[in-house]
């Protein structure tokens, strides 16, 4: 007789977590209440550059959400020409805001900085006025207020609660920035007068843009408006945050938090983020100052690669996030399983619990690291000697991914050494995308001269565990041009 009691099951599902969950643990009659579709930074500019937003939706669709919830960024260039694309889009899948079979799918859409702010960045905007599109109807000059009201014809305001099939939905908007238009800035004021009204004693739902400071990755602002809104969560666990603005992949489990309430981050469905701090990651983009590393950046922003989303399932007692690739259609791993309610001794996804359960990867048996320089040109197109690793990719642990990669160059005298780090090729993308073979470089001169030193790489899952190192061999006098000595 199989044990369907909440406490085996709440175990069962805490065990599972940190593979995303099994849903061949639940009965088939166990439906779910409620199922929205959630995405974020759609970013739409045109009617043509609609094409990967109602892909989204006739996948939510399909799967017959009751909603589909936008976490701002709904256009890219802030004018009212692009949110109307936006609602054009939506009513071709779900006119009059209906399904197929006549039920109603709630819109929960926000704005983000883009909405208010897009006219005016340069590096975007050169696009906007080569086709034809003008500043003068941009929203935040028109109005934001009217602008919504008159495109989606549903009221708009600073921070609104929506509640869909009993469930609470409580959104703010940008808060305008330059012109400190009112938005999530006001969200505890908000929740000071109406916070009782909500229903606590199940999951509802906050969303807004940027991150809620200090709780996903990319979220570490801590003061300021952010961290009122983190500071006002904090008395409601069953709270479940959901933001965007950071384009950072769902490959990243550090994209879901549990503190003293629960926080998911949105990817794209634009293109996803290259963090920086890598040889391979992300510069500088304002152009005041000139790239410095050797390796090209890993070109995802460029050519708006990894639509990314999540489909959220609440039961009556976990919330389900399905994981969605939409650029190839597929899921894009493992879901997260949140079991409820929300206790002290149930939270599967803090970043201790969580990086605890998460694969470690590993090199496979007999892996060689190559070493040597080569010419090359840096991203200024300066000419350069290069430092370069080859080696075959961390695939020998089923289920674990190397998002990155270290290289120590370790001096024999004891030094400091050089750390350099390289993100995986396709750590924003599926497993079967990722090479079989790596090759990263870097300038030469950032190497240690003069010394003999070991070169160690280390595979890394997305909380920094460190697989068993590749090893050179000693190489002596490592200035650019001379001969390598094995040890």
């Amino acid at each position: 007789m199989t044990d369907l009691s909440r406490r085996s099951f709440l175990a069962g599902a805490s065990a599972l977590a940190g593979l995303g969950g099994c849903r061949s643990l639940w009965l088939p009659s166990d439906d779910p209440r409620l199922k929205v579709g959630v995405i974020s930074d759609i970013h739409v500019t045109t009617p043509a550059s609609t094409a990967m937003f109602e892909r989204a939706l006739l996948y939510f669709r399909d799967r017959k959400a009751d909603a589909v919830l936008i976490a701002g960024d709904l256009s890219d260039w802030g004018l009212l020409s692009g949110l109307k694309c936006v609602a054009d889009a939506w009513n071709r899948v779900f006119p009059n805001d209906k399904a197929p079979d006549g039920r109603k799918v709630t819109k929960l859409f926000i704005t983000g900085n883009h909405d208010y702010e897009g006219w005016w960045y340069g590096d975007m905007t050169a696009e906007m006025h080569a086709l034809g599109y003008s500043e003068d109807e941009a929203m935040i000059k028109l109005g934001m207020k009217k602008c919504w009201e008159e495109t989606f014809q549903e009221p708009f305001a600073p921070v609104r609660r929506r509640t869909v099939n009993g469930y609470d939905f409580v959104s703010g908007e940008w808060y305008g920035g330059r012109d400190k238009t009112p938005g999530f800035n006001l969200m505890p004021d908000w929740f000071k007068v109406h916070g009782k009204e909500l229903d606590t004693s199940r999951p509802f739902f906050y969303f807004q843009h940027c991150p809620v400071a200090n709780t996903v990755i990319a979220s570490s602002n801590g003061g300021g408006i952010h961290k009122n809104v983190t500071d006002t969560l904090a008395a409601y666990p069953n709270a479940v945050s959901l933001t965007g603005h950071t384009h950072w992949t769902f490959n990243d489990g550090r994209a879901i938090w549990q503190g003293a309430f629960t926080g998911v981050s949105i990817p794209s469905l634009s293109y996803s983020t290259v963090p920086g701090g890598y040889e391979n990651g992300s510069d500088i983009r304002n152009g005041k100052k000139p790239p410095t590393r050797a390796m090209p950046i890993i070109p995802a922003r460029f050519n708006l690669e990894e639509a990314q989303g999540y489909f959220m399932s609440v039961y009556a007692d976990r919330i389900v996030f399905d994981r969605h690739d939409f650029t190839q259609n597929v899921a894009g791993g493992a879901p997260w399983v949140v079991p409820l309610p929300m206790t002290e001794d149930n939270k599967p996804f803090t970043f201790k619990a969580h990086g605890a359960r998460t694969p470690v990867p590993e090199f496979p048996k007999g892996a060689k690291l190559r070493t040597f320089t080569t010419n090359s040109d840096a991203r200024s197109g300066h000419w350069q000697i290069v430092f370069v690793l080859d080696f075959p990719a961390a695939t020998a642990v089923p289920g674990a991914r190397a998002f990155d990669y270290e290289m120590r160059a370790v001096p024999k005298d004891g030094s400091e050494p050089v750390v350099k780090r390289f993100l995986a090729p396709a750590f924003h993308k599926l497993p079967k995308d990722e090479p079989t073979n790596l090759r990263f470089w870097m300038d030469s001169m950032d190497m240690p001269q003069d010394v003999e030193y070991l070169i160690e790489v280390y595979p890394r899952n997305c909380f920094g565990a460190c697989g068993k190192p590749l090893v050179d061999g000693v190489l002596r006098r490592a200035k650019p041009g001379k001969d390598k000595v094995k040890a």
